[in-house]
């Protein structure tokens, strides 16, 4: 039973098919068009073709600054890095010359009063580098904000334009 209405489905198709074929060989072999429908085409085709370009130009210069934004954040991550690196550096510096210093006293208060004072330097130290690296960290997020705002409004001024 399947087979047959199968048979039928496709039978009923190639028909339809075949009608329509027929009817396109009754239809003129050439079609004329009014020049002014050609005229509104090929101007349609050229605003087309000039958004297009727009639009390119506009893609690349938003991935041009996508790519120096990008630059500048891996500069900016490299920077913070290298920073983290030298504290740790000078951390470790200030530690080994804290011990020789405290070793170095000769009497046990004198010691304690050096480590007290390698103390008080080393935290303010860190709170100063700290701080500063709080300080760079907060001009790359809002030089990055900035950017990325400005290069949106860039992008998208060139779409309500066209």
């Amino acid at each position: 039973m399947f087979d047959a209405t199968m048979k039928t489905a496709a039978e009923a198709t190639l028909t339809q098919m075949k009608q329509a074929f027929q009817g396109f060989a009754t239809v003129p072999v050439q079609f004329h068009v009014a020049p002014a429908v050609e005229e509104f085409a090929a101007r349609g085709a050229q605003t087309a073709k000039a958004h297009l370009a727009d639009a390119d130009a506009a893609a690349r210069k938003a991935a041009a600054s996508a790519e120096a934004l990008s630059v500048s954040l891996a500069g900016a991550h490299a920077d913070l890095t290298r920073a983290a690196v030298e504290s740790a550096v000078a951390n470790a510096t200030m530690a080994i010359d804290a011990v020789q210093h405290v070793l170095a006293a000769s009497t046990l208060q004198e010691a304690l009063q050096r480590q007290g004072d390698f103390l008080k330097a080393f935290g303010e130290a860190n709170l100063t580098r700290a701080q500063d690296g709080l300080a760079r960290a907060r001009d790359v997020a809002t030089d990055s904000v900035k950017a990325m705002q400005a290069e949106a409004a860039t992008f998208t001024a060139g779409f309500k334009a066209a």
